[in-house]
């Protein structure tokens, strides 16, 4: 009878919940950061009876999940030059220092001289 082992792939980040250890952190400052602006919102705010600061606090946490999630799809450096290069933060046109161009063909090759094919037979 055949046995089937559990194979721990290590080249994969360890996952809890289906987020990485990072991005359970990321997730838990965002709690705090939501919780803190939505103890701000005065109490007599409400939104169909909804208080308005349980519903700021729900539309951080809604972004937050999103924005944490996104990190799966693209690697944070890709993010973070993305939001750069969009608010023209670093320079977008790279100058390289001027060269002069190689001479083609380089007059340093010299050919062989080539016989011509006296095989040929005309068959006239």
């Amino acid at each position: 009878m055949s046995q089937a082992h559990k194979v721990i792939i290590l080249n994969k980040p360890l996952k809890i919940f289906d987020f990485t250890i990072i991005q359970l952190v990321l997730m838990f400052f965002s709690l705090i950061i939501a919780f803190a602006i939505a103890s701000q919102v005065p109490k007599d705010w409400k939104w169909n009876g909804l208080p308005g600061s349980a519903l700021v606090f729900i539309v951080i946490v809604c972004i937050m999940l999103a924005l944490v999630k996104m990190s799966e799809v693209k690697p944070w450096a890709w993010w973070k030059n993305l939001l750069l290069y969009r608010l023209k933060a670093v320079p977008v046109v790279y100058m390289p220092k001027p060269e002069p161009a190689p001479i083609y063909p380089d007059p340093n090759i010299i050919e062989v001289k080539k016989r011509e094919d006296a095989n040929y037979v005309d068959a006239s």
